[in-house]
């Protein structure tokens, strides 16, 4: 019986270039496998990027102090005053001086619960806080100086001057206060709040966005109506997040 020698199935090179083939197709499935989920990633992440996220990153980097009117004027202040030995003097000082006041919002103070997001018509309202007029600004360099009285002694100047400041920063305050200026100083306020908000939406890529400012002071009109039935961005994402 002839016995002949068992030939293996592969010799050495030949199971090398088999090895090599599979480890090279295995990378291959590896690689592939890897930016399938890169590519699905970035996906996610793009669709994940909505104009709601966007909105929300702008909105929270926007807080600075808005100065949104300026009110200016000119007061004049009448004091009296009395001194020396039993008061005997009696000397008086009229002062005619400009004044300023500046009116303005803490866009800190407004949080996503102060801004609703319309998809439909892409529309951002906001709810404004009430505008409050800072303290009078009294410009003491332009003031027109009037004395009356045979002597005036150094404490009745004093006093005079101090009476006069007084009144100026009263007299200044009253005036911004009033309801005319006031609501002058509101609707400014609306106007400037859009400007303030349209370049951070503009830098997030939400150019198309109208703005509708709500303040204190504004009557239910249609815009009260639309943010009746809006519910706040702050509402959405806590929404959002129990999902």
């Amino acid at each position: 019986m002839e016995h002949r020698p068992v030939t293996p199935p592969f010799s050495g090179r030949q199971l090398r270039a088999l090895v090599w083939t599979l480890l090279a197709a295995a990378l291959l499935i590896g690689a592939g496998y890897l930016l399938a989920r890169y590519f699905d990633r970035q996906e996610q992440q793009a669709v994940e990027t909505t104009d709601l996220d966007r909105l929300v990153v702008a909105l929270r980097e926007n807080r600075n102090q808005l100065q949104v009117y300026r009110l200016s004027g000119e007061v004049t202040t009448k004091r009296e005053t009395r001194g020396g030995i039993g008061d005997i003097l009696k000397g008086e000082l009229t002062v005619k001086q400009p004044w300023s006041v500046g009116y303005t919002v803490d866009m800190g103070a407004i949080g996503l619960d102060d801004y609703a997001w319309d998809e439909a018509t892409r529309t951002l309202l906001v709810r404004a806080p009430a505008v409050r007029p800072e303290p009078p600004n009294i410009d003491e360099s332009r003031q027109i100086v009037a004395y009356e009285g045979p002597i005036i002694t150094r404490d009745m100047q004093t006093d005079l001057r101090a009476g006069v400041a007084r009144g100026a920063r009263q007299q200044a305050a009253a005036e911004a206060a009033r309801p005319e200026n006031l609501t002058a100083a509101q609707q400014a306020a609306r106007e400037a709040i859009a400007r303030n908000l349209q370049g951070p939406l503009e830098a997030a890529g939400l150019s198309d966005i109208s703005i509708v400012v709500r303040t204190p002071t504004d009557g239910t009109g249609s815009d009260g109506e639309r943010w009746d039935v809006s519910r706040s961005i702050a509402e959405v994402l806590e929404e959002r997040a129990r999902r």
